[in-house]
């Protein structure tokens, strides 16, 4: 399973064009998942080719290559991210962070050789993803509905779209350079392989005892996307609906303690008997009625007569 954000700008231009129809399809609906059917059997699909092919390669990757040169692999790929997240900072009205990331790309270029060494993060600016698809979410368009894309994982049209977008506003989709071919082509294959091999321990974690691992994922996923449109909060007045059980057995049969009925204060005579353990001599149960025999003084109502 690849994640979306990392194909190539061929596919996913492919991906837009189809996307461009779904709007007629993506009517407000209370279901965000309507293509369930297909999704199924393309996710069925797509975790049988990462058990036997993706999988093997990011944990393959992960033993052959070095962590350094991992992180360094890694650092290269966020940097040259770093415009598409500046265009979309811009777009959403977020110039600080916009100055950040314009910081963060002119720092790690040079300082950090190309990228390979993420110097601004220890400045004090760290990395953070931004994408169309949030632009447009932020612009309140709706996500539109859920599809799981062979191999290439999860997404909502909302999110093609943006990632259409991203692709072609990349500087390096429109500039000529040296083996510019074989870079495109090998940029989303190791990026996917990263992100993989990253996602793994997650991945597994959340799948791997999942009742019903299709729609966990879908749950998490759509969480996801809100959240970043969000800027990390969750949507108010957009509730995500619950995918987990409806019933859970903990909920069907509450017990509810009885109520003390009118005899509760007979069971009070209780309590005294503990306290004998401290050496404190209970008082006794009539003591209550005692006060009222002196409460009546009728000898000193007699004296008023010589």
């Amino acid at each position: 399973m690849i994640p979306l954000r990392q194909t190539s700008a061929a596919v996913v231009t492919g991906a837009l064009a189809l996307s461009l129809a779904a709007p007629a399809l993506a009517a407000p609906t209370h279901n965000p998942d309507p293509w369930e059917k297909f999704n199924r059997k393309s996710f069925a699909f797509s975790q049988a080719i990462d058990k036997a092919l993706f999988r093997p390669l990011a944990m393959a990757y992960v033993h052959v290559v070095p962590g350094p040169v991992r992180d360094g692999i890694h650092n290269v790929l966020s940097n040259l991210n770093e415009p598409v997240v500046a265009m979309n900072d811009i777009l959403q009205g977020r110039f600080k962070r916009a100055v950040t990331t314009t910081a963060r790309l002119a720092v790690n270029t040079t300082i950090g050789v190309g990228g390979v060494f993420d110097v601004a993060s220890k400045l004090g600016a760290p990395h953070h993803d931004n994408g169309f698809d949030v632009t447009l979410g932020r612009l309140h368009v709706g996500a539109g509905p859920y599809v799981y894309i062979p191999i290439l994982g999860p997404a909502t049209v909302r999110v093609l779209v943006g990632t259409g977008v991203d692709s072609l506003s990349d500087p390096l989709h429109w500039t000529r350079y040296p083996d510019q071919t074989t870079i495109n082509i090998v940029r989303p294959v190791v990026g996917g392989v990263d992100t993989r091999a990253r996602v793994d321990d997650q991945l597994q974690a959340l799948l791997s005892d999942a009742t019903d691992p299709y729609a966990t994922l879908r749950s998490v996923y759509l969480q996801n996307e809100e959240s970043q449109v969000q800027d990390g909060q969750p949507a108010a007045d957009q509730p995500l609906p619950d995918f987990g059980d409806p019933t859970p057995s903990g909920t069907a049969t509450p017990v509810t303690p009885p109520a003390p009925a009118a005899s509760a204060p007979a069971a009070t005579p209780a309590a005294p008997a503990a306290t004998p353990q401290n050496g404190m001599t209970p008082a006794p149960t009539t003591a209550p009625p005692a006060p009222a025999e002196p409460a009546s003084p009728a000898p000193a109502a007699a004296p008023t007569n010589p």
